[in-house]
């Protein structure tokens, strides 16, 4: 990862200069990554006229990063202030904080709405009730002085190239890929059709 084989956890923790925020990042995209992954291996192995329905029973994200809630601490700011605050970026922290918040509810959303088929997978309104607007990762304009995409303003901001690509890797994949499974439920498409949707695993503490 480094000169000093830092781990992700403890180089991002260096990066934000907040132990606890550099955790909530890591451990949330871990987590949604590895859930998200179980359930597109459920939905291969489901078919539409028989739907089980345990998904959210089985998948749900529990542990939810609210970005609007206080965290622990003196002064009980909340996550989106502290990602603010650390990045010393306020628009990068909020575009992070607002694509974590929202893969991980629709998400949740999407297997509330698939327990509530009944065993039959019969809706068509997947993406237009639960479809993200993902990142633009390297589209301009995210930094008005200098015009940086959110990827260089990331890295910027970490001052550690391969971590900031990472993280912003991870949520945008996470959003592209619950996009893409919205669709195929669109179609009508369950057995056999996820498992191209499945995103590479983050390992914090590697």
């Amino acid at each position: 990862m480094s000169q000093h084989k830092a781990t992700r956890r403890q180089s991002l923790r260096s990066a934000l200069a907040h132990r606890r925020m550099a955790d909530e990042i890591l451990d949330s995209i871990a987590d949604s990554q590895a859930k998200w992954n179980a359930t597109m291996d459920k939905l291969d192995a489901d078919t539409a006229a028989a739907l089980d329905t345990d998904y959210e029973a089985s998948g749900a994200i529990t542990d939810l990063f609210e970005a609007d809630e206080s965290v622990v601490g003196q002064h009980k700011v909340t996550l989106r202030e502290t990602l603010r605050s650390a990045l010393a970026h306020k628009r990068l922290a909020d575009e992070i904080a607002d694509a974590m918040e929202e893969a991980q509810t629709a998400y949740n959303a999407m297997l509330i709405k698939l327990d509530t088929q009944a065993g039959t997978l019969t809706d068509t309104d997947w993406v237009d009730t639960l479809g993200l607007e993902a990142l633009g990762a390297d589209g301009e304009g995210i930094e008005a002085q200098h015009k940086a995409s959110l990827r260089k303003s990331l890295r910027s901001a970490l001052a550690h190239k391969r971590l900031a690509d990472e993280i912003m890797g991870a949520l945008v994949a996470l959003q592209v890929s619950i996009n893409d499974s919205l669709a195929a439920l669109d179609a009508g498409s369950v057995n056999g059709a996820h498992a191209g949707f499945k995103v590479s695993e983050l390992d914090p503490d590697a």
